[in-house]
């Protein structure tokens, strides 16, 4: 059986509030834009990987359970409380919670997204 072998990795995320939404990953996240085209822009997500935010999904003005989006962007950090702490700063409300298997922070996006922060140091991973 052939492999696949793709260049990059991506995740699409349709937004309803995609102003709002392309300005959390940018401002707030300090996510790189790689590229724009009208409806849509593509961020740097990750060494090969990419979040590219276009138009066409639905918001919450909550966090969506998984029922609603079974999927979470998790963002690997050297230092959970500290990333927790500068976007409780800048007005987003997040939550640290310690686990055996480590510390994370879950928020949302402006549509309601879930997004956790983890602690890159985790021992059960390898990073690059």
């Amino acid at each position: 059986m052939e492999e696949t072998n793709p260049a990059r990795f991506g995740i699409i995320l349709k937004t309803e509030n995609f102003a709002e939404c392309v300005k959390f990953y940018r401002d707030v996240l300090s996510l790189g834009v790689w590229y724009q085209k009208p409806d849509l822009l593509c961020f740097h997500f990750g060494a090969e990987s990419y979040l590219m935010v276009e138009r066409g999904g639905v918001g919450s003005s909550q966090r969506k359970g998984s029922e609603a989006n079974p999927v979470v962007l998790r963002f690997d950090v050297p230092d959970v409380d500290r990333a927790a702490e500068r976007i409780a700063g800048l007005g987003v409300d997040v939550e640290v919670l310690r686990f055996e298997w480590g510390t994370i922070a879950i928020f949302s996006d402006p549509d309601g997204n879930p997004c956790e922060f983890k602690n890159a140091d985790d021992p059960y991973f390898e990073l690059p």
